[in-house]
C-alpha cells in the first residue's frame, strides 16, 4: 500500500472517463431507433455508463485516499478533481432541472 501513487491512479481513470464519455456521446449522436432496423447501440451505451460510473466512484476514492495521504498535489491531483466535477457534480446538479 505504501508504493500506489493513488493521484497518478485518479488521473488515469480520469483520462479514461474522457474517452468513455467521448464515446458514450457519439453513439448518442448516431443512434438511429427505427422500426425494423436492428442495432445494440442501446445496449452499448448502458454498458459504457455503467463502466464510466465505477471509473468515477473509483476516482473519487483514489483521490480521497490520496488527500488522506497527504500525497503531493500536483497537475494529477488537479485535473482529477476537475474531472471529478465535470463528470460527476455537473451531471448530478444538472439532473434536478
Amino acid at each position: 500500500m505504501n508504493k500506489i501513487n493513488f493521484k497518478k491512479w485518479a488521473f488515469r481513470f480520469t483520462i479514461w472517463l474522457l474517452i468513455l464519455n467521448t464515446a458514450i456521446a457519439y453513439l448518442i449522436i448516431n443512434h438511429t431507433d427505427f422500426p425494423g432496423v436492428e442495432n445494440n447501440t442501446g445496449i452499448r451505451i448502458l454498458f459504457f455508463s455503467i463502466l464510466s460510473t465505477i471509473l468515477l466512484i473509483l476516482c473519487i476514492t483514489f483521490i480521497i485516499i490520496s488527500t488522506i495521504r497527504k500525497e503531493q498535489k500536483n497537475y494529477q491531483y488537479w485535473i482529477s478533481v476537475i474531472g471529478i466535477l465535470i463528470f460527476g457534480v455537473f451531471p448530478f446538479i444538472a439532473s434536478f432541472f
